[in-house]
């Protein structure tokens, strides 16, 4: 009867309704899932970004608030990471030919303050971070981690308060895997740091002959 077919085409269409909000959680999930089986880091964010606007887009059609909320929250952190990442290729492109500075950098090392006298290494230890000084002074400048015996080569002191950023050489490595641009990017500052010390070097040693 006229009942029963109302019935029959109200389940239909609710039917149809829940196979679209479903439809919109498993595309959120396989991009989300393309994004973590990328191996560089953009791709990865580009994924989780798509893949946390497809379960919001699910949170509210479906009414599951909890999934909502949480993919509310990181859409803007993903989508930060994904800028940061983004800025660092384009600094690392821009770079070629200028000065080479560190301060891309910057947004991914950890900021610290050490007083003064405190060692931030010793001779022969074992590298575990790359250090930029953004106030203050240090006795010795060394770039160790890149020495063929992996060994600090001298003891660095902070002669007064110092306000660095450190970079651990786990992040590095990830970096440099996330990017091949990095590494380039390692290599211009390293090769341009040693022509200056030795050029420096140089004008000392002409300064003593004249």
């Amino acid at each position: 009867d006229d009942d029963n077919v109302a019935g029959f085409e109200g389940g239909d269409e609710k039917l149809l309704h829940i196979s679209y909000v479903d439809l919109i959680g498993y595309f959120g999930g396989g991009i989300t899932l393309w994004g973590i089986y990328q191996k560089t880091m953009i791709p990865l964010r580009v994924g989780a970004v798509i893949g946390n606007l497809g379960f919001i887009g699910f949170g509210l059609l479906a009414g599951s608030y909890p999934t909502l909320v949480l993919h509310a929250v990181l859409l803007p952190l993903n989508g930060y990471r994904l800028y940061q990442m983004m800025r660092l290729v384009r600094d690392i492109r821009d770079s070629a030919g200028q000065d080479n500075s560190l301060e891309p950098l910057l947004p991914f090392m950890q900021r610290v303050r050490e007083e003064a006298g405190t060692v931030l290494f010793r001779k022969d230890d074992a590298p575990d971070r790359m250090i930029v000084i953004h106030s203050g002074s240090i006795v010795l400048e060394e770039i160790a981690a890149f020495t063929p015996d992996n060994r600090r080569t001298c003891t660095a002191v902070c002669e007064t308060e110092c306000e660095l950023f450190t970079l651990s050489n786990d992040a590095m490595v990830q970096l440099f895997y996330q990017n091949p641009r990095f590494g380039m990017f390692l290599v211009r500052v390293v090769v341009q740091r040693l022509l200056k010390n030795w050029r420096d070097a140089d004008a000392r040693a002409q300064a003593l002959l004249t």
